[in-house]
């Protein structure tokens, strides 16, 4: 086994696996452990169909369990779990499924670090048909999954806080788990992300031209006008947002309207950054803003009827239309982008999409 293993020989591998394997009900420790790296190093290969005593193979692996292994028992609890292992099909491990053994296995690979034991223990918990069905430990399972960096976990948790949230606290929370897997590069999350960031109109390249211009005069209304395209805001919350206050690692929170007379309508609502850019340029601003103020602004700008004014007037002089940098959505459909069940179902596919499970196998118990 060992020239095998030297070698990265496959053939040379397997076949000295079925003859090393025995089920004589006697492990031992010092084959448990060169099996086990055997499997490791299999578990990379193509497919291959292997031929080996998988009643003695899990024996084996339970050995380096008991002897401290985590690896060891991450790979027995996928494979009792009913998820292969890397190339290797949980099949030619173990003679058949068990859900209860594998959350305890699983268990014991989390606490000694493997994070993503964490989330196969929320894939079976949260299956509401199978015989470890446990939402609550499903819930603590993901959450676990998430803070120890397991991006799919990040997404997942962000989309169901999100789904379920009543509050701006809430929303925020969900923000946060989904832009940390936006970040790594999850295109799930990033596409939930974008859910609720309305569309303005006109290629970005105009935008910016047009924007190089208003600087020159009217540096205030510039900056207002950069971060409401950016975050897709309505032109009475681009005119009313409270930069410095609103501003959030992972975005921007609009807050309460106070021109909107009915409360759920005029609440705050979370904006996310879809772009680092967009991040960068709300954080440069805050940075400007805090540090003295912008250069050019006079005590005016800081009046609301002077800048719905000074808009319509800047815009019409160089002949800008305002769906280039404010979005346009009727107060209920904005309704919906505060999250909670109204959200959710406007956005079922890719929510769907978010939530599902990477593996390929159906969860049996």
């Amino acid at each position: 086994m060992d020239r095998a293993l030297m070698r990265r020989d496959a053939k040379l591998l397997f076949r000295t696996l079925s003859l090393c394997v025995e089920d004589d009900g006697t492990p031992d420790p010092v084959l448990a452990d060169k099996v086990f790296e055997a499997l490791s190093y299999a578990s990379s290969l193509p497919s291959e169909t292997i031929d080996i005593d998988r009643r003695a193979l899990e024996g084996l692996l339970e050995d380096c369990v008991s002897r401290g292994n985590g690896a060891a028992a991450l790979m027995l609890g996928q494979a009792l779990s009913g998820i292969d292992v890397g190339n290797l099909h949980w099949q030619a491990l173990v003679p058949m499924q068990n859900f209860r053994k594998a959350s305890a296995l699983l268990m014991r690979a989390a606490d000694s670090g493997h994070g993503e034991a964490w989330t196969r223990l929320y894939e079976i918990h949260s299956n509401h048909n199978g015989s470890v069905a446990n939402p609550s430990m499903a819930r603590f399972c993901l959450e676990k999954a998430a803070a120890a960096g397991v991006v799919s976990a990040q997404r997942r948790l962000g989309a169901t806080i999100l789904r379920a949230s009543g509050t701006l606290r809430e929303v925020e929370q969900g923000m946060h788990w989904l832009f940390l897997a936006a970040q790594a590069g999850d295109e799930h999350a990033n596409k939930l992300m974008q859910t609720f960031v309305l569309p303005v109109l006109g290629a970005e390249d105009d935008a910016a031209r047009a924007l190089i211009e208003i600087q020159r005069t009217s540096p205030v209304l510039a900056i207002r006008l950069r971060v409401a395209r950016d975050f897709g805001l309505t032109k009475l919350e681009a005119m009313t947002v409270d930069l410095p206050t609103g501003m959030r690692p992972w975005g921007l929170v609009v807050g309460r309207n106070p021109f909107i007379r009915q409360a759920r309508l005029s609440s705050p609502r979370a904006v996310p950054a879809t772009s680092l850019s967009a991040l960068e340029g709300l954080r440069g601003v805050v940075a400007q803003i805090t540090a003295g103020g912008v250069r050019g602004a006079s005590s005016q700008d800081f009046d609301l009827r002077h800048r719905a004014l000074r808009i319509r007037q800047v815009l019409a002089a160089h002949g800008l239309e305002e769906s280039m940098f404010f979005a346009k959505v009727r107060s209920r459909d904005l309704d919906v982008l505060r999250g909670g069940a109204r959200w959710a179902r406007s956005v079922k596919s890719a929510l769907d999409d978010a939530m599902a499970h990477e593996a390929a196998q159906t969860l049996r118990s």
